[in-house]
């Protein structure tokens, strides 16, 4: 048998022929007719036309411009224009990497530069750190005196950071506090803008850290504080997809502690640490598939003088996260591929009611306890920061479940409440609120605006997550902007737009 000859003539006419309205042998790779006359032969891929003159073929439409209309008009951000650019892979909604984040995530023109030390002088030197010299000294003098005071929004007495995790590292010389010390060296040196070091002290923790499970006298607290420390440096450097790994590996340990251990009083800063990241892992990642889930299993939190109080290392009272907890089960209960036994219409939307109403009437209040090393503690802050988190939970509440139409105008309403509180801030300091309300904004005004905040926390703060958040956002506003015209409305689920399997981005 003769093999088939593969086709060497194209399924239609050039378009040279075509707008010479003649007849096309179809030759590849370019027409005979466009050869004989010498022509340039246009080929015979896809083409965008637009009908700019009449040719009789096509209606024509009378455009005109505004007369009033100029640039000077039109938005821009620090005098240059912003656009939102659409391409292939966005109409074919094709998934993405952690990687393709972090590469568009780039394109803001935020670089990591290497700061200097000298400026650590004047760091009060009242921290014991006789064990520590040289560089690493100069390293841990930057974490007490910068790092551990940005990562939380009350810094008095109450800051875990400083005086709970640096004296437990320098505690003793095994393993364990040798591993959460390597662990707060590899961030602060991360922080300061040099990857190699930072390397080197992240892999030292590491194989520290697995030394100590040899050591039956290892403190396991130190254990579960370096894996939160490595979790938290995950979320410091973009190209590190390690963070939900080190945060389940801190879990399990939790699990195994002794009556004694869990009296431990620094556990209780590390258990809201832990319950922190925990809540936004567990916003991260796709729904579990469980036999059947109900309403029932999810137990709202009560309000109480302790759970109202706002914690610096959450940024909100301890109520509204486990509310937003509640939230994270209730999408596993209304995602029919993920529960067996969905309930009720009815049930669900009555159970959604309930917790509208909590956040509504949510109250969070500021106790400080400064102290003597304390740094300047703004109110404000604190207070747009907590009800930052309660607008994002709102949002996301209905994000997860009140699809109804009436619910639009309180949607925009919130997303609005969410925008005025942005602009009271001087640096944004929390990812995940900030996401849920740039998921909520449609106007290209609304959209500037959010985009200058994310791009103003990278600058400031230096945190990886910013860049992955900035990407995954634009990847949102693409699909809902191509969503706008369907006839069958189609909610868009960010978690949709991650390839299956991919590291899930943290928003911590």
């Amino acid at each position: 048998m003769t093999p088939q000859l593969k086709s060497t003539r194209a399924k239609s006419n050039c378009w040279t022929c075509k707008e010479r309205k003649i007849g096309c042998d179809r030759v590849l790779p370019q027409c005979s007719n466009c050869a004989r006359s010498k022509r340039v032969c246009k080929g015979y891929g896809l083409k965008l036309a637009w009908p700019d003159k009449l040719d009789g073929r096509r209606k024509q439409k009378n455009w005109k411009a505004a007369p009033d209309a100029s640039a000077t008009e039109y938005l821009t951000e620090a005098g240059e224009f912003t656009f939102l650019n659409t391409a292939f892979d966005d109409v074919e909604r094709k998934r993405v990497e952690w990687s393709d984040l972090v590469l568009d995530g780039n394109g803001n023109g935020v670089g990591r530069k290497q700061i200097g030390l000298r400026g650590l002088e004047f760091v009060p030197k009242g921290l014991s750190i006789q064990s520590v010299l040289g560089r690493d000294a100069e390293l841990l003098r930057y974490y007490d005196s910068v790092v551990a005071r940005m990562i939380t929004t009350i810094d008095d007495d109450t800051n875990g950071f400083r005086l709970h995790l640096i004296p437990m590292a320098l505690s003793t010389s095994n393993a364990s506090s040798k591993s959460l010390l390597e662990a707060t060296l590899a961030l602060s040196s991360f922080h300061i803008g040099r990857q190699d070091e930072a390397l080197r002290h992240k892999v030292n923790a590491i194989k520290l850290l697995s030394s100590s499970f040899e050591n039956a006298a290892s403190s396991r607290i130190a254990q579960v504080s370096t894996g939160m420390m490595l979790c938290v440096y995950s979320v410091f450097d973009s190209s590190d997809t390690t963070w939900n790994v080190h945060l389940q590996g801190a879990k399990s340990l939790l699990r195994v502690f002794s009556k004694s251990e869990r009296e431990d009083p620094t556990l209780a800063f590390v258990m809201p640490w832990l319950e922190y990241h925990d809540v936004f892992s567990a916003y991260s990642h796709p729904v579990q598939y469980l036999p059947a889930q109900q309403l029932s299993d999810i137990v709202l939190p009560e309000a109480t003088p302790a759970t109202q109080k706002i914690i610096g290392l959450l940024g909100c009272s301890s109520e509204l996260l486990r509310i937003i907890s509640c939230i994270n089960q209730l999408r596993v209960v209304v995602t029919p591929s993920r529960n067996e036994s969905p309930p009720s219409y009815k049930s669900i939307a009555e159970f959604v009611l309930i917790i509208r109403e909590q956040l509504i009437d949510l109250k969070q209040e500021i106790l400080v306890q400064p102290g003597e090393r304390s740094s300047a503690i703004s109110h404000a802050r604190i207070t747009l920061t907590a009800e930052f988190y309660r607008i994002a939970a709102l949002l996301y509440l209905y994000q997860t479940a009140l699809t109804w139409s009436r619910f639009v105008f309180e949607v925009q309403e919130f997303a609005q409440q969410g925008l005025i509180i942005l602009n009271q801030m001087d640096v944004c300091t929390s990812p995940w609120p900030l996401f849920i309300l740039a998921c909520n904004v449609s106007g290209d005004a609304d959209r500037i605006k959010v985009m200058r905040v994310i791009d103003d926390g990278a600058k400031e703060r230096r945190v990886g997550n910013y860049q992955i958040i900035r990407s995954l956002v634009q990847k949102v506003w693409k699909q809902q902007d191509l969503a706008a015209d369907e006839k069958v409305e189609r909610k868009v689920d960010w978690r949709d737009l991650m390839e299956v399997g991919a590291s899930m981005p943290s928003f911590i």
